[in-house]
């Protein structure tokens, strides 16, 4: 603002304020970031913020269990229709272009109330413990509402943001949630070394349990191999069985073969002896028949001798004996008679002849 003589003065705005000048009643200038002269004792300039606001707020609540809370929080909005709100509340400036009005104030505490009769209706259903951490899940809700709110429609307002930055409980409560809390600490450092020493207990036994499930399929596969050696070794068993009754068989096929060869050894040699028996026999018979025969020659030529002369008998004998019998007979019967006899020559050839002959026997 500048002032000069006779009431004349200069005003100047940013772009995010929204400027109307009123004289007698009635609105002369508006628009945002105005600049221009103006008659102040005749004039009036009310400005409205354009721009994004961020109002804080603060206020107490109380919870299902009648438990009091300090809610602090920040909301984010933007005028919409600047001229509507200069004709609700009252944002006048003087020369220098501070605020005459309580537009600021009111919009603020609207605001907080606003807000207070959302969080409160959501409240209602939280007890403390549950409220201390419903910061983040009450603020997309409450947003909504207020954007849905048509007391800042009828303002026009919009509102942008809202946020929840502390929730806090009285001294009193808090220095018990304190106690309390410590005492949940303590009771769950004191669950936590349980739960170690439960876990540790819990590990040794599985350590055990697996030690023991171990054991217990060593066990197993050392049975399992004993089965199965105990079944091959009575598979050999069997097998050797089946190789000595294969070989038992066999002799016994052999013996029963040999039975039946001597068997038909025998039979054959039994054959052939009752064939010899037979053979002697016929045999027998035969020379029987023959000596009988003979016998029955001899005897008709016996008797046929016995009518002949003893002369004759001799000669017929000498005839039919060899020449060195005969001549050995007459050498016999030449040395009955030797004193008869003064010199007997017998030659080199007669000799050989009768020696050779007898080595020929």
């Amino acid at each position: 603002m500048r002032g000069l003589m006779f009431g004349i003065r200069f005003i100047k705005t940013r772009p995010i304020d929204y400027v109307l000048l009123f004289r007698s009643g009635k609105i002369r200038k508006q628009g945002a970031g105005l600049n221009f002269f103006y008659y102040a004792p005749s004039s009036t300039l009310v400005i409205v913020p354009a721009d994004t606001r961020d109002a804080l707020f603060i206020f107490k609540e109380n919870t299902l269990d009648f438990q009091e809370l300090d809610i602090q929080g920040q909301v984010t909005y933007r005028v919409l229709d600047p001229q509507k709100l200069a004709s609700l509340l009252d944002f006048t400036v003087d020369v220098k272009g501070k605020y005459l009005g309580d537009g600021i104030e009111k919009l603020d505490l609207r605001m907080t109330n606003l807000i207070q009769v959302a969080i409160r209706e959501k409240f209602r259903s939280l007890n403390l413990a549950d409220a201390l951490t419903a910061a983040s899940s009450l603020a997309e809700p409450v947003l909504e509402r207020l954007r849905q709110n048509p007391a800042l429609k009828e303002l026009g307002i919009e509102v942008l943001d809202f946020a929840i930055l502390k929730i806090s409980p009285t001294p009193e409560i808090a220095r018990a949630l304190e106690a309390a809390s410590r005492e949940n600490l303590l009771k769950n450092a004191d669950d936590a070394v349980y739960q170690r020493r439960n876990f540790a207990v819990e590990q040794e036994r599985k350590i055990k349990e697996n030690e023991l499930q171990t054991q217990i399929a060593v066990e197993e596969k050392n049975r399992t191999i004993r089965e199965t050696q105990m079944n091959a070794e009575i598979a050999v068993q069997e097998k050797q069985k089946l190789v000595e009754e294969a070989k038992m068989d066999s002799v016994q096929v052999v013996e029963r073969k040999k039975a039946e060869i001597e068997t038909q050894k025998l039979a054959s040699l039994v054959d052939q002896e009752k064939r010899k028996k037979d053979l002697v026999e016929y045999q027998t018979q035969n020379l029987l028949q023959f000596s009988k025969a003979r016998g029955q020659a001899t005897r008709e030529e016996l008797a046929a001798f016995k009518e002949l002369s003893p002369e004759i008998v001799e000669i017929l004998a000498l005839g039919s004996m060899d020449s060195s019998k005969i001549i050995s007979r007459a050498v016999r019967d030449l040395a009955k008679n030797a004193e008869k006899i003064g010199n007997l020559n017998l030659s080199p050839e007669l000799m050989s002849l009768l020696i050779n002959k007898e080595k020929g026997k």
